[in-house]
């Protein structure tokens, strides 16, 4: 993971859709300014780690070259129950104060301890439904 340390705190930059099979993210976006490389540090981690960073901090990474194992990236986002979000379907939420009076999203069990093949089986089919959300709504534009 390579960083852009203070670019979090100017406002947001500008991105392109370049759907990129090698790019992790729904419709390979990417910074469409240039980015000055000497300026960037690296965020050396290792297996089973991760980083934490602001959304609008310049980051990146090369690309995965393990075979087997995935790379993948968790968002956190908190709102309120009361948010609407335009989606084909209900988005996935774990409810972690108060209550859901409003039905917006699908609100997930808190976790519990299960079976490592349980939890892999729970994870791959919400894995599963977000990928699908998610490229539905995509628009694939020409690059």
């Amino acid at each position: 993971m390579r960083v852009v340390p203070g670019t979090h705190k100017q406002p947001t930059m500008l991105q392109r859709e370049t759907y990129i099979p090698e790019n992790a993210l729904s419709r390979g976006q990417e910074i469409a300014v240039e980015v000055d490389e000497r300026q960037a540090v690296n965020l050396d981690l290792q297996p089973g780690e991760m980083s934490l960073h602001h959304i609008w901090i310049v980051h990146g990474s090369n690309v995965n070259t393990s075979p087997d194992i995935p790379r993948i990236g968790i968002a956190i986002r908190y709102t309120k129950p009361e948010v609407v979000q335009e989606s084909p379907m209900k988005p996935l939420a774990l409810l972690v104060r108060g209550r859901d009076d409003y039905g917006n999203f699908e609100v997930l069990p808190p976790p519990i301890q299960v079976l490592a093949s349980e939890q892999n089986q729970k994870h791959k089919a919400i894995v599963d439904r977000i990928r699908a959300g998610i490229m539905t709504t995509a628009e694939r534009k020409p690059a």
